[in-house]
């Protein structure tokens, strides 16, 4: 029989006030990679912190300036969210490529967070678009940003007693443009081989910023350094494969079954192309 504690509060200073007392508390918010993992490791012990009902953990609403989005957010609500599809295209489009249709009415965007897994789908457009992580305890809220959240595979920043709560994502600037590719060994629900997000800013034809995020490539999302030197730079076919080069010079891929890592980083190559060609389109 499996021992399992299982807590579903209503309210956010419920769930802090029950972190807080328990060390080795799981969060479920749409279990789709908890339960495939508790199974997978022989169905241990749990101490269920159920986050589902927590009032307003949903919540997509937007500011002046900026966008927050819940942690609770299925994949679903994301994808199909007016104002994350006509301000945020590229996120709504990695949460359209999450698994299956199921699976994104139970997936959230928080989880797909904390999980950490390095070839996760929605942290590199929330990454290129500057999105914080709003993080809360029992006595203080906090932001971060995304790209420093993660410290390994399967390890963020969060301490014991925190919770995520959710992404403040701020709105950009006139002449941003995004992109995302998902390079896969199969269209749908699968993981991804390489991940690419791309945003440059232009004015006319003269760059202002360019930044690119990978996935897959390395053990957390990797910003790509060294991008603002191309800042007051005529975009052209030369920098964009100067971006591309420099993109995969610093992944750091391994050899597993979706990939060689000399596969891995000649797709990186060529996805940020891709992303960038792509971008400039719009």
């Amino acid at each position: 029989m499996f021992n399992i504690t299982y807590f579903a509060p209503d309210k956010l200073s419920d769930a802090l006030d029950y972190l807080s007392e328990h060390k080795e508390v799981r969060i479920l918010a749409g279990g789709t990679d908890l339960i495939a993992k508790w199974k997978k490791i022989g169905h241990p012990d749990m101490d269920l912190l159920d986050i589902r009902n927590i009032e307003n953990f949903k919540e997509i609403s937007a500011s002046e300036n900026r966008l927050f989005i819940g942690a609770g957010a299925t994949m679903d609500m994301v994808q199909y969210n007016d104002v994350i599809q006509e301000k945020f295209p590229i996120l709504a489009k990695a949460a359209g490529m999450v698994g299956s249709v199921q699976v994104r009415n139970m997936a959230t965007i928080g989880g797909n967070s904390c999980n950490a897994a390095p070839s996760a789908d929605t942290v590199l457009p929330l990454i290129v678009y500057d999105a914080e992580a709003v993080i809360v305890s029992k006595n203080a809220e906090k932001r971060c940003p995304l790209k420093k959240f993660f410290i390994g595979p399967g390890k963020t920043i969060l301490q014991q007693g925190e919770l995520l709560k959710g992404f403040s994502v701020p709105f950009h600037a006139k002449g941003s443009r995004a992109a995302f590719a998902k390079h896969s060994r199969r269209v749908g629900m699968d993981l991804a081989t390489v991940g690419v997000a791309v945003d440059i800013c232009l004015s006319g034809d003269t760059i202002v910023s360019a930044k690119v995020v990978l996935g897959a490539v390395g053990p957390i999302p990797i910003f790509v350094m060294g991008l603002e030197r191309f800042t007051g730079a005529k975009i052209n076919d030369g920098v964009i494969r100067e971006i591309a080069l420099i993109s995969a010079d610093q992944a750091m891929p391994i050899t597993d079954v979706r990939g060689s890592k000399e596969y891995r980083k000649d797709m990186v190559c060529e996805n940020v192309k891709k992303c960038l060609l792509e971008a400039l389109t719009k």
